[in-house]
C-alpha cells in the first residue's frame, strides 16, 4: 500500500513538473516571437524616416554569401540602386562589398544590371571592398567606375569552382549500396556514391571553363587598360595593398575617404538597409534560437 502512495507521489510530481515545463516553455515562445516582432517594427518605421529628399550618397551593402536565397542577391541589390540612379538628389552610388563570392548567375546579373543603370544619366558608381572582395564580390565591384579597398582587404579569386564528394569507399566499408533510379545516362554524374567518369570529369571542365572565360571576359571589359599581371585570372587572391599594384583596385580608401573625396563628405544613405537588417535579424544563430523557441517559424 505504501509503495502504491508512492508511486502516486511521485507521478503527480512528475505530471506537474511536466506541465510547468510545458507553460514555461510556452511562455519562453511568446516572448522571443514579441520580441521578434517588436524588433521587425522598429526596423521598418526607422527605414521610413529615411529622408531621400535632401542632397546624400546612396550607400548599397554587398554583405555575404552571393545566391538567389541568400543575403546577397538581384532583388536585394539593383531595386535600390535604380532607386538611388533615379533620385535627383542622390550624388552618387557606393557598393560597399563584403562578399567571398556565391552564384555565378546573381553575381554575372548584377553586373549587367548595374552597367545597365550607370548608363541612365551621369551618376558614378563606386565600389569599397572591405573585408573581403572575391570570386563574385569582386565580379560585383567591377561594375563600378573604380575599385577601392583596405591594405588588408582580400581581393580577387577571379575563379569558378565545383564540389562534388566520392563517398563510395565509405559506403563500400559500412556495407551500404545506393539504389538510385534515373532516366538518362548522365542524369547522375554527381552522385556522390558513384566515382565520376572520365567523360564527366571533361564535361564539367568545359562547363567550369565556359562560365570562367565569361567571368574573365566581363572584368576585362571593366579595367582591361588597369590589369598589368597575367595570373590576376587563376583563382588566386590577394591583400588589398598587392592588389593596387597588380591593377585589381585603384586606391587604397575606405568608404569614409571616398565620400570626402568624391562627395564633398556628404550624407551617406543606406538604401538596403532594410533588407540587411533583416538579413541579421535572421542570421545563423538567430535561426536556430527561434526554431528552438517557435516550432512553427521554420526555414
Amino acid at each position: 500500500m505504501e509503495d502504491n502512495n508512492l508511486t502516486k507521489i511521485l507521478v503527480d510530481s512528475l505530471v506537474k513538473e511536466r506541465e510547468s515545463e510545458r507553460k514555461f516553455k510556452f511562455i519562453r515562445r511568446v516572448i522571443v516571437f514579441v520580441l521578434f516582432i517588436l524588433i521587425l517594427i522598429s526596423i521598418l518605421m526607422a527605414s521610413s524616416d529615411i529622408n531621400y529628399s535632401k542632397e546624400h550618397v546612396a550607400l548599397i551593402n554587398i554583405n555575404g554569401e552571393i545566391s538567389a536565397t541568400g543575403p546577397v542577391n538581384v532583388e536585394s541589390v539593383i531595386p535600390y540602386i535604380k532607386k538611388a540612379i533615379n533620385n535627383d538628389y542622390c550624388l552618387g552610388v557606393v557598393l560597399k562589398i563584403n562578399s567571398p563570392g556565391g552564384s555565378a548567375t546573381q553575381s554575372k546579373i548584377i553586373f549587367d544590371e548595374i552597367n545597365k543603370l550607370k548608363k541612365i544619366n551621369d551618376k558614378k558608381v563606386y565600389a569599397v571592398i572591405e573585408d573581403v572582395g572575391a570570386s563574385g564580390g569582386y565580379y560585383i565591384a567591377a561594375s563600378g567606375e573604380m575599385i577601392f579597398a583596405n591594405a588588408s582587404s582580400i581581393v580577387g579569386s577571379i575563379g569558378v569552382r565545383l564540389d562534388s564528394f566520392n563517398l563510395s569507399s565509405l559506403m563500400k566499408k559500412l556495407g551500404i549500396e545506393a539504389q538510385v533510379i534515373s532516366s538518362g545516362e548522365d542524369k547522375t554524374m554527381l552522385d556522390p556514391f558513384n566515382k565520376l567518369s572520365e567523360k564527366h570529369k571533361l564535361h564539367l571542365e568545359s562547363l567550369l571553363s565556359s562560365i570562367h572565360n565569361q567571368f574573365i571576359s566581363d572584368i576585362k571589359k571593366s579595367r582591361a587598360s588597369k590589369i598589368n599581371e597575367n595570373n590576376v585570372f587563376t583563382g588566386l587572391f590577394w591583400t588589398g595593398t598587392e592588389a593596387l599594384k597588380i591593377g585589381l583596385v585603384d586606391e587604397i580608401a575606405s568608404i569614409y575617404d571616398v565620400n570626402e573625396k568624391y562627395f564633398d563628405t556628404a550624407e551617406l544613405i543606406t538604401y538596403n538597409k532594410k533588407d540587411n537588417l533583416l538579413n541579421e535579424l535572421m542570421n545563423a544563430n538567430f535561426k536556430i534560437s527561434l526554431e528552438n523557441s517557435i516550432h512553427g517559424i521554420k526555414y
